[in-house]
């Protein structure tokens, strides 16, 4: 599945210029571009986005995921 800009820019709380503007910037960010159309493929973006959290977050927010799993 593919994500607009709007897509992405919605799932981070930022305008979609500045979406843009990021995957011109940062050439690690999976984008795909044809011509003036641009896309994310959705799980390679996910995980492009878990990459770019601090370790600290991630330590937090797996440790929350097994909390939340041995709960249920």
């Amino acid at each position: 599945m593919y994500l607009t800009p709007q897509d992405v820019a919605e799932l981070l709380g930022v305008k979609a210029k500045t979406v843009l503007r990021w995957s011109l910037e940062d050439a690690s960010m999976p984008a795909f571009r044809r011509g003036k159309i641009v896309r994310f493929e959705r799980s390679r973006l996910l995980t492009w986005l878990a990459r770019q959290e601090p370790r600290s977050a991630r330590r937090i927010t797996q440790t929350s995921r097994k909390d939340a799993s041995s709960a249920a």
